[in-house]
C-alpha cells in the first residue's frame, strides 16, 4: 500500500505545483458590474462552429500584440446592433477605459443573422500594464441589466 500512495502524491503535488506555475503572475480584469461573460475569441471557439455565436471578430485573437489605431472587424449577429452600433472599449488590467467607440454595421442591421461590424479605436498605451481587455458588448438601450452581455478578448498593447 504505501508503495502506491508515495508516488501517487508525489504525482499530485507535481501537477499542482505545475499548474501554480502557470498560473503565476496572472491577474484578473475586474469586468463590469452585471455583464455577462459569453465567451472569449480563445482558438477553441474559432475552431468551433460560430452558428450559436452571436458575435465572431475575425482579425483579433486572444493575447494578440496590437497597437494604436486598433482597427476591430468582424461579424455580430443583427440583436446587439441597436441603430446599426453597439459599444467597444478597451480596458487595462486595472479597469480603466483607455479606448471607447461604437462598432458600425457595414449593411442592413434589421435581421438575426451575421452582420459584419468595423470599429478603430485610438488609445494611449497603459503605464501599469501591457496587458487589457477588448470588451464587445450587446447594444442594450433599455438599461436592463438582464439584457447586457459581451465578449472579452485580452490582448497585448504594443
Amino acid at each position: 500500500m504505501k508503495k502506491i500512495v508515495v508516488p501517487t502524491i508525489i504525482i499530485l503535488v507535481t501537477i499542482v505545483l505545475i499548474a501554480l506555475i502557470f498560473d503565476w503572475g496572472r491577474k484578473d480584469i475586474p469586468l463590469p458590474d452585471g455583464v455577462e461573460i459569453i465567451a472569449t475569441n480563445s482558438t477553441e471557439q474559432n475552431s468551433s462552429s460560430t452558428s450559436d455565436m452571436p458575435i465572431v471578430v475575425d482579425n483579433i485573437k486572444d493575447n494578440q500584440e496590437v497597437s494604436s489605431p486598433l482597427k476591430i472587424k468582424g461579424r455580430a449577429r443583427g440583436n446587439w446592433f441597436f441603430e446599426a452600433s453597439f459599444p467597444v472599449e478597451l480596458v487595462d488590467i486595472d479597469g480603466n477605459v483607455l479606448a471607447r467607440e461604437p462598432a458600425q454595421a457595414l449593411s442592413d442591421w434589421m435581421t438575426t443573422d451575421f452582420v459584419n461590424f468595423s470599429v478603430t479605436l485610438n488609445y494611449t498605451k497603459s503605464t501599469s500594464t501591457n496587458h487589457a481587455l477588448l470588451v464587445l458588448s450587446k447594444d442594450n438601450p433599455s438599461g436592463n441589466p438582464e439584457f447586457d452581455q459581451s465578449i472579452f478578448i485580452p490582448v497585448i498593447l504594443k
